[in-house]
């Protein structure tokens, strides 16, 4: 089993946490603030990166004033993380679990960590993986059903985006015992995954209440729609429970950034566009579904 460092402390990362000391492995939970009743907690960083051989970093990233996604809180784990790493002799893998833009990893991660260690990546002396989650944290406001939920043990899929092969065989050796498909990538294509993952599902609840407004109008019960055309199982009822803003931690702040994030490099993302334009009308009219 193996020795792990959770490096930020929130929803996510005790998520994480828990599920892999419940396989077995040896867990430090890591957090800038106290966090009661987590076990094997430390506010002491060096402590946590000495005593563990791979460590997930899970730091919120939320949106600034023009929708862009802050690196700032990745920026300063990733410095704190190489500093702890700068005295360690021992191989050492980085996992970004925090929802990043493409090239992060590679283009900001790698580089602040090996700035403050000393390491380098590219000569083996640390790992560097990107592993996105596909948690839910707030699915029983609009399902009942279980098959909807998604926590550690339940995701769909593991996808492991890797600098290299040790790095990715290291991290893959942690999830096999869920015996879930598991998909290697390298980085920049693991971070994409996971925000065409929740660019999609915030789509295909802002194209249902899209149905909802022009059913409205004509006076047709929207629900009944939805429910029979979800039937399909090229469709499914993702979205379907509609007459409100999507809201939550992520699919908002994940889809502005995206949007931003596709503006940087010239694209307009025209229907993302629109479907965050929609759901900032449903949040006005109708509210937010939390």
């Amino acid at each position: 089993m193996a020795e792990i460092s959770i490096i930020g402390s929130g929803w996510v990362g005790t998520a994480i946490g828990l599920g892999l000391a419940q396989l077995g492995n040896t867990v430090i939970f890591y957090d800038v603030v106290e966090k009661k009743g987590l076990p094997n907690f430390s506010r002491d960083i060096n402590y946590a990166i000495t005593n563990s051989d791979v460590s997930f970093i899970c730091v919120p990233t939320p949106t600034n004033a023009e929708g862009s996604i802050d690196l700032s809180y990745i920026q300063d784990a990733a410095k704190n993380v190489g500093r702890a790493l700068a005295d360690k002799e021992r191989y050492h893998v980085i996992v970004v679990k925090s929802t990043v833009v493409p090239g992060t990893t590679e283009e900001v991660v790698t580089p602040i960590v090996e700035r403050s260690s000393g390491k380098r990546v590219r000569r083996g002396e640390i790992g560097m993986c990107m592993n996105p989650e596909f948690l839910t944290e707030i699915s029983g406001s609009w399902s009942t059903e279980e098959g909807m939920k998604k926590d550690f043990f339940s995701e769909d899929r593991i996808v492991i985006g890797a600098y290299d092969s040790k790095a990715g065989d290291a991290l893959e050796a942690l999830y096999k015992p869920l015996n879930k498909p598991i998909f290697r990538t390298d980085l920049k294509t693991a971070e994409m995954i996971k925000y065409a993952s929740n660019c999609m599902l915030a789509t295909k609840i802002s194209y249902w209440n899209e149905i909802f407004l022009i059913c409205d109008a004509l006076g047709i019960a929207s629900q009944v729609v939805a429910d029979i055309v979800a039937r399909d199982p090229r469709i499914g009822r993702y979205g379907t429970i509609h007459g409100k803003a999507f809201g939550g931690k992520c699919l908002p702040k994940d889809l502005k950034a995206f949007i931003a994030f596709a503006r940087s490099h010239a694209q307009e993302a025209k229907v993302l566009k629109a479907v965050d334009e929609l759901n900032e009308l449903m949040k006005e009219k109708y509210g937010v579904r939390e």
